[in-house]
């Protein structure tokens, strides 16, 4: 399991960080709820913007 985690992702140290940032912001998100729900839209929209200059990468409008 744990070197196909770090297969995927790189070194130990960037997994160890990834799961540290996911355990941050989740209590983050359960203490701080109300302030979480306001900035939704804000993080949707950003999410979308973030997918779509990932997609690019991997082959994006079928331009090519």
């Amino acid at each position: 399991m744990w070197t196909r985690l770090t297969q995927r992702l790189g070194t130990p140290l960037t997994v160890v960080l990834i799961a540290g940032v996911a355990l941050i912001g989740g209590n983050l998100a359960a203490n701080h709820w109300e302030h979480v729900i306001g900035f939704a839209p804000l993080l949707l929209l950003a999410g979308c913007l973030i997918m779509h200059l990932f997609m690019h990468r991997h082959g994006g409008h079928g331009g090519g």
